[in-house]
């Protein structure tokens, strides 16, 4: 697992660094209120600009306090990272989702091309 931020509490929201080679930043992560069962419950800030969002985990067994995606119309790709459980501070840890397209795009691999066992 990769630690790319930092967080602490800030009464009901979550502020720190986010901190990558390419990104230096300070996020805010504010409570909103939830509209829908699959609503966010937080929104990502850098400065006014919202940046992404956050959801409570649904397998409390990750000791995830949210899952939360950032992105950015700069970025090829969103960042999705787990924001987990600490006593003063919080890690931001990142999470590197497989792509889906590549996996049904990849072929399968040919069993005649198996060496057969010695």
């Amino acid at each position: 697992m990769t630690t790319i931020g930092t967080f602490r509490r800030d009464g009901q929201d979550f502020v720190g660094r986010l901190s990558t080679l390419m990104i230096d930043a300070s996020l805010r992560l504010t409570a909103v209120e939830k509209v829908s069962a699959s609503a966010p419950v937080f929104r990502a800030f850098v400065g006014e600009a919202e940046c992404g969002a956050a959801w409570r985990p649904t397998d409390p067994a990750s000791g995830a306090l949210l899952n939360v995606k950032l992105d950015d119309p700069t970025w090829p790709e969103p960042i999705h990272a787990r924001l987990m459980a600490g006593e003063e501070t919080c890690p931001l840890v990142w999470i590197r989702r497989q792509d889906e397209r590549a996996k049904e795009q990849a072929p399968a691999p040919d069993p005649k091309s198996r060496a057969a066992p010695a």
